[in-house]
C-alpha cells in the first residue's frame, strides 16, 4: 500500500485531525508494511544492505549505472554465480579492455580460463594432447606436414598385412607390404613341382575327404573294385597323380597313391604333401601359378598344367582349376630301336647285316608323322 499520514490538523484540538484510533491505525499500518519489506513482519533484518549481508534479492528490477570500489559499493561480479545468461555485454572499445573485461567476455564467449589452457597445450612442441576429427589443410599454402614416422599413423592408416596385402584407396601400404607383393603376386610367374606321374583326363567315380583342411585329404574309389589305373598307366604305390576333372572342382589337386587297390580293396589318393596346404610361391604349399609336368599317359604326356586359381584357397570349400600351358612331345621307341634319353639307336642283334647297305637310310618319326631321327646303314 502507499505510504500513509497521520492528519494532525491545523492547530491543535481544532476538530479537524484524526482521531486518536484512527491515527494509531495509519501507524500500525505503515510499520507493518515496513517489517514486511525488510524482515518476516515481525522482525526487522536491519543488515539487509550492508556490505556483508548474505541476504539475496530474487526478481528485483533495477538499473545499476555505475560500479565503484569505494567500501560499501559492489566490488566484484563473477559471470558464473551472479549473472544470468540473460546478461548482455555491451561492446568494449579496444583502447579500454581489460583483464576483468576478458573475465566478464568469457560468459558470452562460452571460454574459461581452463579452455584456453587446453589450446594452449595442443599447439606447443611437446604437447601429447591427441587431435581428434581434426583437418589439416597443408597444400596449397606453402606448408607441409613432416617427420611422421610408422608409429605416429593409427592402426588401419598403413597397410603392414603381408599375407594378403589387402591396400584401399583410404591406407598407406609400407614398403615392406610392397615389395612383398611384387615378391608373391606381381612377379609370381610359374612355380615348379615336383612333375606327376599321370594326369586323370576324366572325373574320376571316388568319394572325397577333406582331411584336416586338406590335409590327409583322400579320394576313394567308388566304383569297380580294381588296382588303380589312369590314362593307360597302371599305377604304383606313391606314383604323383594330378587330378582336375573332377565334377566338384574343389576335389582337384596333386595327389600321390598311398592304396593301389585290387579286385577286393579300394584304391586310395592322398593329398600330396607339397599340395594339401595354401601358400603363394612356396614350393611346400598350393598357390596361383604352380605348375606340374606330366610324364605318362595316353593324353597327358608332355603337358605342362598350372594352377589357376587366384587368392587364398580353402580346401573343401574353393575351387581349384588347372589349364595346359604347354605340351612337348614324348617319344617312345618301336620294333628294333631302343630310346635313351633323347637318343634312339637300333637294337643289336635285330637288323642282319644283308638288310642294310650303304643306301639303307631309317627315319624316325613322332606321332604327328615327323622325323625326328635318320639313322643311316652301313652294308657288309
Amino acid at each position: 500500500m502507499a505510504k500513509q499520514t497521520i492528519n494532525i490538523g491545523t492547530i491543535a484540538n481544532d476538530g479537524t485531525g484524526s482521531t486518536l484510533r484512527a491515527a494509531g491505525d495509519l501507524v500500525n499500518d505503515n510499520f507493518n508494511e515496513i517489517y514486511t519489506a525488510i524482515g518476516d513482519g515481525t522482525t526487522l533484518n536491519s543488515d539487509i544492505l550492508t556490505a556483508s549481508s548474505t541476504h539475496t534479492l530474487t526478481n528485483k528490477s533495477g538499473n545499476i549505472s555505475q560500479w565503484t570500489n569505494d567500501t560499501g559499493y559492489i566490488t566484484s561480479v563473477t559471470e558464473t554465480n551472479d549473472l544470468t545468461s540473460a546478461v548482455t555485454w555491451a561492446d568494449v572499445p579496444d583502447a579500454n579492455i581489460t583483464q576483468s573485461s576478458v573475465t566478464q567476455h568469457q560468459a558470452a564467449l562460452s571460454i574459461t580460463e581452463s579452455q584456453i589452457s587446453d589450446l594452449q597445450s595442443y599447439i606447443t612442441a611437446g604437447s601429447t594432447t591427441s587431435l581428434t576429427n581434426k583437418t589439416f589443410d597443408a597444400n596449397g599454402t606453402g606448408n607441409s606436414i613432416s617427420n611422421i614416422e610408422v608409429a605416429d599413423l593409427a592402426s588401419g592408416v598403413l597397410d603392414t598385412d603381408l599375407n594378403s596385402v589387402a591396400g584401399t584407396d583410404t591406407t598407406l601400404a609400407s614398403a615392406k607390404a610392397i615389395k612383398t607383393y611384387v615378391d608373391t603376386v606381381a612377379a609370381a610367374g610359374i612355380h615348379y613341382h615336383d612333375s606327376v606321374r599321370v594326369e586323370s583326363p576324366t572325373n574320376l567315380n571316388a568319394a572325397y575327404n577333406n582331411g584336416t583342411a586338406g590335409v590327409g585329404a583322400t579320394l576313394t574309389n567308388s566304383g569297380t573294385l580294381a588296382a588303380i589305373s589312369i590314362d593307360g598307366v597302371s599305377l604304383s604305390l606313391n606314383d604323383r597323380v594330378l587330378i582336375y576333372n573332377q565334377t566338384n572342382t574343389t576335389h582337384n589337386g596333386v595327389y600321390t597313391v598311398t592304396t593301389v587297390g585290387s579286385a577286393s580293396v579300394a584304391w586310395v589318393l592322398t593329398r600330396s604333401t607339397d599340395t594339401d596346404s595354401y601358400g603363394a610361391s612356396d614350393p611346400d604349399s598350393l598357390g596361383e601359378g604352380d605348375a606340374f609336368f606330366v610324364r605318362e599317359g595316353t593324353t597327358g604326356a608332355g603337358e605342362l598344367y598350372v594352377m589357376t586359381t587366384s587368392g587364398t584357397i580353402t580346401f573343401g570349400t574353393t575351387n581349384i582349376t588347372f589349364s595346359v600351358i604347354a605340351e612337348t612331345a614324348v617319344y617312345s621307341a618301336g620294333q628294333s630301336l631302343t630310346l635313351s634319353g633323347t637318343e634312339f639307336s637300333v637294337t643289336a642283334g635285330s637288323i642282319s647285316s644283308t638288310q642294310l647297305t650303304s643306301a639303307v637310310r631309317l627315319d624316325i618319326l613322332d606321332s604327328a608323322g615327323t622325323i625326328v631321327k635318320t639313322l643311316f646303314g652301313s652294308g657288309s
